[in-house]
C-alpha cells in the first residue's frame, strides 16, 4: 500500500469512528448530564492513554512552551469545544443544524492557517472547495433551517464558536506540536479536558449520576476508547503529514457518515437529496485537495519552518 492509499485509508478509519459516536453519546447521556458525560470519556481515555505511553517508553512534554500547547489544546479543545457543542444542543440546536453550523470549522481553519501557517495559504481552489462542501452539508440538513430562530441565536452562535476552537487547536497542534508525542500530549490534555469540563459541569448544577445499565457503559467505552484514544491519536499522526485545512474537512465528513449509518439502522429514510449533498461535499473535498494530498505514509512530513514558542499558559 503505498502513502497516499495508507493516509486515505487511516482518514476514512476516523471519519467512521466520529460518524458512529453520535449514537454512543445519545446512548450515554441517557445516564448522565451533558457535561459530566462529556468529562466521561475523557476520564477514561486520559489514562489509558498515559498508561499506554508508559509502557511504550514514551516521554512526557519536557519543556514549558510543550505543556503550554497541551494545556492550552485541553482548555480550548477538549473543554470549550465540547462544552459549547453540548451546551448549544441542549438549548435547542438540532443535530442537523448543528452540523451544518460546525461545519464552518474549514473555513475558520483556513484563516487561522493562513495566519499563523507560513506554508498553507488561502487558495481560490481551496474557498471554492470549502464552498461546494458546506452547500452540500446544507443540502443534506435543509430540513432543518426552518428551526433557525432569534431565539436560538446564542446557541447557535455557541456552535460556531465551538467550531473556532476545534479550529485554533488544529492550527495550533500543526504549527506547534510537530514534536509532540501523540499519546502523551494527547493523555495530559485529555486530562485537563476532563477537569475543564467537571467543573463546568459542577458550575451548571448539574446532578452528577453515570450510567449504570450495561449499554451506557459501553457507550461511555466506545467514546473512550475509539472516539479518544484511538481517534485523537490518528488525528494528530494525520495533522503531521498534510495541511491543517485539510484535516478540517473531516467536519464536513462525520455528518455525512452519522446520517448514513442512520439510514442503514433503520432510523432515517434514504433521501436522494442526502446522497447528492454528498456527493457534492466530496466534489468539494476533491478540488480543495487533489493537488496536495500527502505522498508519503501517515506522519512522515520534512520539518516544519521554524515557528516561535506558544504563549505559555498561566
Amino acid at each position: 500500500m503505498n502513502g497516499r492509499a495508507a493516509w486515505a485509508l487511516a482518514f476514512g478509519a476516523l471519519c467512521v469512528i466520529w460518524g458512529s459516536t453520535w449514537l454512543a453519546i445519545k446512548i450515554g447521556l441517557e445516564g448522565a448530564p451533558p457535561f459530566l458525560g462529556a468529562s466521561l470519556r475523557f476520564v477514561v481515555s486520559a489514562p489509558t492513554l498515559l498508561a499506554v505511553a508508559l509502557v511504550l517508553g514514551r516521554r512526557l512534554p519536557r519543556t514549558r512552551s510543550e505543556w503550554s500547547l497541551a494545556v492550552f489544546v485541553g482548555i480550548v479543545l477538549f473543554t470549550a469545544d465540547y462544552a459549547l457543542i453540548y451546551w448549544g444542543e441542549d438549548n435547542g440546536v438540532e443535530s442537523g443544524l448543528s452540523a451544518i453550523l460546525f461545519a464552518t470549522m474549514p473555513l475558520q481553519t483556513a484563516i487561522a492557517a493562513h495566519v499563523l501557517l507560513p506554508r498553507e495559504r488561502l487558495t481560490v481552489a481551496k474557498v471554492a472547495g470549502i464552498a461546494l462542501g458546506f452547500a452540500g452539508i446544507l443540502l443534506i440538513f435543509r430540513g432543518q433551517l426552518a428551526s433557525v430562530g432569534v431565539g436560538k441565536l446564542a446557541p447557535m452562535l455557541a456552535i460556531v464558536l465551538s467550531a473556532a476552537c476545534a479550529a485554533v487547536s488544529t492550527v495550533a497542534m500543526k504549527r506547534w506540536g510537530h514534536d509532540a508525542d501523540p499519546f502523551t500530549f494527547n493523555g495530559v490534555a485529555m486530562g485537563v479536558g476532563a477537569a475543564g469540563l467537571a467543573g463546568v459541569s459542577l458550575a451548571a448544577g448539574e446532578a452528577w449520576s453515570v450510567p449504570s445499565w450495561p449499554e451506557g457503559i459501553l457507550a461511555i467505552l466506545y467514546l473512550a476508547f475509539a472516539g479518544s484514544v484511538v481517534a485523537f491519536v490518528v488525528y494528530l499522526r494525520l495533522l503531521r503529514s498534510t495541511e491543517a485545512t485539510y484535516m478540517s474537512f473531516i467536519a464536513l465528513i462525520i455528518p455525512i457518515v452519522a446520517v448514513l449509518l442512520g439510514v442503514s439502522l433503520g432510523d432515517e429514510p434514504l433521501d436522494p437529496l442526502i446522497l447528492g449533498g454528498a456527493a457534492l461535499t466530496l466534489v468539494g473535498i476533491y478540488v480543495s485537495t487533489r493537488k496536495s494530498l500527502p505522498k508519503g505514509p501517515p506522519g512522515d512530513v520534512p520539518r516544519p519552518e521554524p515557528a516561535e514558542d506558544p504563549p505559555v499558559a498561566r
